[in-house]
C-alpha cells in the first residue's frame, strides 16, 4: 500500500488519508479501479471505505461507479452506501440509488446488487426509469448487462409518449 501526500499553494494536502477504527484500515477518497474483464471496466470511488478482512468486504460510504462496457456504453451510479466483496467481486450499492447511462436513461431504486461472476444488476425494491418520452416503473428488477436486457418483474406501469402507433 502507497500513502502519500502532496502540496498545494493552500499548504499540505493528504492524498490518500488512512485511518484506524473498528475496521481493519479505512480510507477516506477511496478510489478502486477493476480492468481485468475484456467486456467493462469499473471505477468505485467513495467519501470513505472500511475494510474488512474477516469478511473480505469494502464498506463504503457515498459511493460512486463508473462502468465502461466494451461497447462503449458508460454507466454512472450512485448511492449513499455500498459493500464490496473483495473475494467475488459482487457489489451491493444502497440508500438513493441513481443510475444514468450516456444515452439519457435514468433509474431510481433504494438498493442495487451487482453479481459479478453472472453479470448481473438487481433489485427487489421499487424501480423507476426515465428515457426520453418514456416512464417505467414496477417492483424487481434484473437488468444483464452482457445482453443489455432490463426486465421488470412486477407491478409495472409505462407511460410512452409521442406514439405514432395509431396515426
Amino acid at each position: 500500500m502507497f500513502v502519500g501526500g502532496g502540496k498545494t499553494g493552500d499548504g499540505a494536502k493528504a492524498v490518500l488519508d488512512v485511518v484506524s477504527n473498528a475496521a481493519d484500515l479505512e480510507v477516506k477518497n477511496f478510489r478502486y479501479s477493476q480492468v481485468g474483464d475484456p467486456d467493462f471496466q469499473w471505477e468505485v470511488t467513495a467519501d470513505r471505505a472500511r475494510y474488512m478482512k474477516k469478511n473480505e468486504e469494502v464498506h463504503l460510504e457515498h459511493v460512486a461507479v463508473r462502468l465502461v462496457s466494451k461497447a462503449g456504453r458508460v454507466y454512472h451510479m450512485i448511492g449513499d452506501r455500498g459493500v464490496l466483496d473483495n473475494g467475488t467481486g459482487d457489489m451491493e450499492i444502497t440508500g438513493n440509488v441513481v443510475v444514468d447511462s450516456d444515452r439519457g436513461e435514468r433509474l431510481e431504486t433504494e438498493i442495487l446488487r451487482y453479481r459479478a461472476a453472472e453479470k448481473k444488476v438487481r433489485t427487489d425494491g421499487n424501480v423507476k426509469m426515465y428515457r426520453e418520452n418514456m416512464r417505467l416503473s414496477g417492483k424487481g428488477m434484473t437488468f444483464t448487462l452482457e445482453k443489455n436486457e432490463m426486465v421488470l418483474s412486477s407491478n409495472v406501469k409505462a407511460v410512452i409518449s409521442n406514439v405514432s402507433l395509431f396515426y
